[in-house]
C-alpha cells in the first residue's frame, strides 16, 4: 500500500505524507472506530490544510483503495443517521440529499460528512 500512494503522490509529498499518516496510523490500530470525522483524521494526518486532507481522505477512500468509505449522516430526534449509499452518490455530484423517511431534501448545513473503515481495513480488523 505504501509503494502505490508514494508512487500515486510521488509530485505531491505534502498530500503523500497525509496519506501515509492516515493509513499507517488506521491500519496499525487494534481495532477501528464505527466512524471517524474529518477532523480526527486530519489529526492524524498531522498536516492543517484543509484542502491537502480532503485531497488525501478522497484519495484513500476512492475504489481503488478502500481504506476509508465517506458517509453522509443528519441528526433526526436527536440522533445521528447514516443515510444510504444512493444519496451520498447525489451528493457526491453536487444534488440535492432527499431525507429517508420524509421525502425532502435536507439543507446542506444539516448533513455530516465522516468516513467508516473501508473494506481494506475491515478485512484487516477481521484477521
Amino acid at each position: 500500500m505504501d509503494d502505490l500512494i508514494q508512487d500515486d503522490w510521488a509530485t505531491e509529498p505534502s498530500v503523500m505524507r497525509a496519506c501515509l499518516h492516515v493509513w499507517h496510523a488506521l491500519s496499525n490500530r487494534p481495532y477501528q472506530l464505527d466512524h471517524y470525522s474529518f477532523a480526527e483524521l486530519a489529526q492524524l494526518a498531522d498536516a492543517n490544510d484543509e484542502s491537502l486532507v480532503s485531497k488525501a481522505l478522497l484519495y484513500l477512500a476512492n475504489p481503488k483503495l478502500k481504506v476509508l468509505k465517506t458517509c453522509l449522516m443528519y441528526e433526526f430526534d436527536g440522533q445521528l443517521i447514516e443515510l444510504p449509499d444512493d444519496e451520498v452518490a447525489h451528493y457526491s455530484k453536487g444534488e440535492a440529499v432527499i431525507h429517508p423517511q420524509f421525502g425532502e431534501p435536507i439543507p446542506e448545513s444539516g448533513i455530516l460528512m465522516c468516513f467508516t473503515p473501508g473494506v481494506r481495513l475491515q478485512s484487516k480488523d477481521a484477521a
